[in-house]
């Protein structure tokens, strides 16, 4: 007979003990008992000790889905106080597989979950439109990754290390610049190759988003200048090649001015 706190009726025959975990089992069926008074479970559940169970209000919200003993576990939803809602895979009382967090704002978290935590690869959008599919570790972009705007323009492909541009990647500038080379802590930093609209290219050292080191950099016309760099401009021992290949100009430059 059903109680007004038990979600299932105890079918438990006569001689069917009920252990201290309060799984019993009853033929080939196992029986998980749930007061919710008590804090125990009552049910009937399948292979495996998991019961299914309707709506119930727990600690930080309400979850509707699969319990194993006293612990979510299997398939559910768990609506929070805070207006977060996820669904999908349990396991031992945490997100754990496959699931969706949707945030209050219309952020969500689709992808792979590991004891509680965003681990793994899955696709995360932002209420105003811009996305990123790629490789997180404990709620962070860690790993290999796009990130798109939201006119899903891809803006940056490469690595991440906790949540940073980091290791090797291509940037595409809202001006149509694109430049793929090294990135340090969400900064150009490295060797890399930067091409502008017009045709302008500079393949080199990059310090801190500035050209930096040795670099060659080539303009429209056709006209080069090789050598050493310093805070975006040529500075140090270089050359300057005309359009035609055949005028060559070795000096010291300082603030990018030929000295």
């Amino acid at each position: 007979m059903c109680s007004p706190y038990r979600r299932c009726c105890d079918r438990g025959g006569e001689g069917d003990a009920v252990g201290e975990d309060g799984i019993q089992t009853v033929g080939d069926q196992t029986v998980l008992h749930i007061d919710f008074e008590s804090g125990k479970m009552e049910g009937m559940g399948g292979a495996g000790g998991l019961v299914e169970m309707s709506e119930m209000e727990i600690s930080g919200g309400v979850y509707t889905g699969q319990w194993k003993g006293k612990l979510r576990h299997g398939q559910g939803r768990f609506a929070t106080e805070g207006g977060g809602i996820y669904e999908g895979q349990w396991q031992g009382d945490l997100a754990h597989g496959a699931g969706k967090y949707v945030y209050k704002d219309g952020t969500y978290y689709d992808g792979e979950w590991r004891r509680g935590e965003q681990t793994g690869r899955a696709v995360q959008c932002w209420e105003d439109g811009c996305s990123y599919e790629g490789q997180f570790i404990n709620g962070k972009k860690h790993g290999a990754g796009e990130f798109k705007s939201k006119g899903c323009e891809l803006v940056y492909k490469g690595q991440f290390h906790e949540d940073e541009m980091h290791g090797k990647g291509e940037y595409h500038f809202n001006d149509s610049r694109v430049y793929n080379g090294s990135w340090q802590a969400g900064h150009m930093h490295g060797d890399g190759t930067m091409n502008w609209p017009d045709g302008s290219l500079y393949v080199g050292g990059f310090r801190q988003d500035l050209r930096d080191g040795e670099g060659n950099f080539t303009w429209p016309d056709g006209r080069v200048y090789r050598g050493q760099w310093a805070n975006g401009k040529a500075d140090g021992l270089g050359t300057m090649v005309d359009a035609f290949g055949m005028g060559k100009t070795t000096c010291v430059w300082k603030n990018g001015v030929a000295a």
